[in-house]
């Protein structure tokens, strides 16, 4: 299933690239007065394309930042996000308050497609309001590669999609409880709580995950943490020991 998503993924994808650019193409062609202007103008678009494919991650990353910022989750950007489409791109989600986090968390994740769609709106009324000069529909190629790759619920070899880990909260699966159980955990000691102070199956009593899942490294961490700060020092460092190795296999 997952494998015939992201096959669905690539399709709508490049169909909805080349439907930008056969519109575009169809709808300048003779109507730009003019040779030189004419040329100048593909070139506009190129350029336009060229960009979006460079700077989209980033804009999809700022879409979690800037919904985070009205639901009080604080978003760090990955320089990642920096990178063409075709490369993966993260944002850090770090919870300020510690109720409502599932919902909160909920609406944060959605700021990035948000963010790709206006663009890819953008695009498309320029190819429909004469106000809009023709070459701004470029700017809604990289956007549609992207929201398309994140609109379904799969995981690629970079990580999981937006969808895919909305998908997981819907549902309350087990991927989801760590999350949440990991968000609340930082949430309360970033509220300036002793993390001993939670109940120690807020941590310890979660269903088990896959190990490469960052929810699940991030866990155990926590989890160090929590032994470290109860003073139980030798079963912290068998974690943290743990936390380490699982990072340089799957993160770095």
């Amino acid at each position: 299933m997952n494998r015939a998503l992201k096959i669905i993924a690539a399709i709508l994808s490049v169909a909805g690239v080349a439907a930008v650019v056969t519109l575009y193409f169809y709808i300048t062609y003779g109507t730009v007065s003019g040779e030189a202007e004419y040329s100048l103008d593909y070139v506009y678009f190129i350029s336009a394309w060229f960009a979006a494919e460079i700077f989209a991650p980033c804009l999809h990353e700022l879409g979690h930042a800037l919904f985070g910022l009205f639901s009080g989750m604080r978003a760090k950007i990955s320089l990642k996000s920096l990178l063409p489409t075709f490369r993966a791109s993260s944002v850090e989600i770090i919870p300020k308050r510690e109720n409502a986090i599932k919902a909160r968390l909920t609406f944060t994740l959605f700021g990035g497609l948000f963010v790709n769609l206006i663009f890819i709106i953008l695009g498309v009324l320029a190819l429909i309001l004469p106000a809009i000069p023709a070459w701004v529909s470029g700017l809604s190629c990289g956007n549609i590669m992207l929201f398309f790759m994140n609109v379904l619920p799969v995981e690629y070899s970079t990580g999981k999609t937006d969808m895919l880990v909305l998908r997981e909260l819907k549902n309350n699966s087990p991927e989801a409880q760590v999350t949440l159980a990991v968000l609340k955990a930082q949430a309360h000691v970033l509220g300036g709580k002793p993390l001993e102070e939670l109940p120690e199956n807020a941590l310890f009593g979660l269903p088990v995950i896959r190990e490469d899942d960052p929810a699940f490294i991030s866990l155990t961490e926590l989890q160090g943490e929590y032994l470290k700060a109860a003073g139980r020092e030798e079963e912290a460092q068998k974690y943290f020991a743990r936390a380490d190795l699982l990072k340089r296999e799957y993160l770095d």
